[in-house]
């Protein structure tokens, strides 16, 4: 064989051997599966509980889920993650608490002054589910009564989801379908959940779900509290996404706990089947 045939052929035989192999995976694609991580979004508030997920198709980006942001109650604001000057809480600069580290999640217990005790932990169900459960337990001496949370998905370190709008999130009601938020909301509709901030909002939705679709894929995450769901919301100016739940009324010394989902689906939202996940 001579050299100009012999360098033909190594370079044949090595475009054969590429065109053979895997692709080679990428510091963007060899990051696959749910990823449940202790996390932070405001350091200087350490006593936020902050959880990191990531969605199963390859992604360096995660949503922050502030779990809770807050606690309201008929004894007042019970917990806040965060500082917000014209708010009063009843609790102010509260210890950190550490996430404790799961197999398949995470979770978190805390106990305020007056002896109310809560937590809650996310953990992997399959490879596009991430349950969510918050539990919580009236130590003081009072009915607690009108518990309502926010817990917030902050989306702006998933790029896919961060756009700064409510157009790409969508609630469902029953005659018209999947409605972005940015649309005005029906007069005539009517359902057994809320559009808007917790007890403020209209009742109009007929699913417990808020859901935010991606602006790379036909693809998007979706967050229920089931029927424990109270409110829908989301804040263009703050990107986020909020499905915010409810407790019953607990007795001094009861205790009760809430489940819901954070849900990734690979497909058009036209195709999203909320009731496979309840």
């Amino acid at each position: 064989m001579n050299q100009i045939s012999r360098r033909g052929f190594l370079q044949s035989t090595s475009l054969l051997a590429a065109a053979t192999e895997p692709p080679r995976d990428t510091y963007e694609t060899h990051a696959k599966g749910i990823r449940i991580l202790p996390g932070a979004w405001r350091p200087h508030y350490p006593w936020e509980h902050i959880a990191w997920i990531s969605p199963p198709w390859p992604s360096q980006d995660y949503i922050w889920l502030d779990f809770p942001e807050a606690i309201f109650s008929s004894q007042g604001l019970l917990f806040l993650s965060h500082v917000n000057p014209p708010i009063t809480t009843v609790f102010h600069d509260l210890a950190p608490v550490a996430w404790q580290r799961m197999v398949d999640g995470i979770s978190f217990e805390r106990k305020l002054p007056n002896g109310v005790r809560f937590g809650g932990s996310l953990r992997r169900k399959s490879d596009a589910v991430v349950t969510l459960e918050l539990h919580l337990h009236n130590g003081t001496r009072e009915l607690l009564k009108r518990i309502t949370l926010q817990t917030c998905a902050f989306l702006r370190a998933i790029r896919e989801f961060a756009d700064y709008t409510r157009a790409n999130k969508y609630i469902h009601l029953a005659k018209t379908g999947w409605l972005p938020l940015s649309a005005p909301l029906p007069a005539d509709a009517s359902g057994p959940y809320r559009v808007g901030w917790r007890t403020s909002g209209r009742p109009v939705a007929d699913l417990p779900v808020a859901v935010v679709v991606s602006n790379q894929a036909p693809r998007l995450m979706a967050m229920t509290w089931h029927t424990d769901t109270i409110s829908m919301v989301a804040n263009p100016n703050h990107p986020c996404v909020h499905a915010d739940p409810k407790f019953k009324d607990l007795a001094p010394g009861e205790s009760a706990s809430i489940h819901g989902k954070l849900i990734f689906f690979e497909g058009k939202l036209e195709d999203f089947d909320y009731s496979k996940y309840c």
